[in-house]
């Protein structure tokens, strides 16, 4: 869409240019962000109260481009728009303010780096509740979801309990693992030793199926569940594990997820 980044733009903009629309709905007018198709606007105040009378702990950094963004109150990770953010289904258009102007500046269009549950903010009658905090990168650099979602987000198990410490370790590790470069690194070192990617359980091969469309395809798996390490630790290309699609749901079909040296035990039964 034509949005221009550091421009500013009222809501009633922002909506006409993704509409073609003039009369906004309700989570245009006043709440902080609205959906369009495939598309979510988020409207980020930074420094301030808005509506809601309270601030949130939105913070942006210009040199970095680095934004923190706080969702409404009681968001989750396991919610399927916050789902659709985290796996970037859909594109989250960043504006932001930092004064009661109507005008929020563009600041492009936000990649999740890692996200945190249970974060804490303040409602409007101050009171302690909790929302889902993202750190989202709004370079122009266009980051290929495939890359940072075939990690095993989608297999961990739900975290209902927003208190948990298991909440608190899953976004640490989170934070580490969705990171290109240790998925490039680790097909990289694959393709080196083997000549080609392919699943370590039945060795199936993307590209010799798919041709062009699967070549460079696999994805990355971690041999140790994240729930079950007691610190943070650093992550090394032996504790991943390249599997096909259909392996890799395999493995996490059941809460005790299996090895891969188990699967492969079934595998060739």
């Amino acid at each position: 869409m034509n949005f221009d980044r550091e421009t500013k733009y009222t809501r009633r903009e922002v909506y006409k240019i993704a509409t073609g629309k003039e009369k906004m709905p309700f989570d245009f007018q006043q709440t902080g962000y609205g959906t369009v198709d495939d598309n979510v606007f988020a409207f980020i105040n930074i420094g301030f109260k808005g509506h809601a009378n309270r601030i949130f702990p939105n913070k942006y950094d210009k040199d970095s481009k680095i934004l923190n963004w706080f969702g409404k109150k009681k968001t989750h990770s396991q919610q399927p728009l916050m789902k659709k953010i985290i796996s970037g289904y859909v594109d989250l258009y960043c504006f932001a303010r930092w004064s009661e102007d109507p005008e929020f500046t563009f600041l492009g269009i936000g990649k999740v780096l890692d996200f945190k549950d249970a974060a804490e903010v303040y409602d409007d009658k101050g009171i302690k509740t909790h929302c889902l905090e993202f750190r989202l990168s709004c370079e122009d650099k266009n980051v290929n979801p495939s890359l940072i979602n075939n990690f095993d987000q989608s297999y961990e198990e739900p975290i209902t309990d927003f208190g948990s410490e298991g909440a608190i370790k899953y976004v640490q590790h989170k934070k580490r693992e969705r990171n290109t470069e240790l998925i490039a690194s680790k097909k990289k070192a694959f393709l080196k030793e083997k000549g080609r990617l392919y699943c370590e359980v039945c060795d199936f091969d993307f590209k010799n199926t798919y041709g062009k469309r699967g070549e460079g395809f696999i994805e990355c798996h971690h041999k140790i569940p994240l729930h079950e390490d007691k610190k943070e630790r650093t992550t090394r290309l032996s504790d991943l594990a390249l599997l096909c699609s259909n392996c890799h749901r395999m493995i996490h079909r059941k809460k005790k997820w299996l090895t891969i040296e188990e699967l492969r035990k079934i595998y060739k039964k």
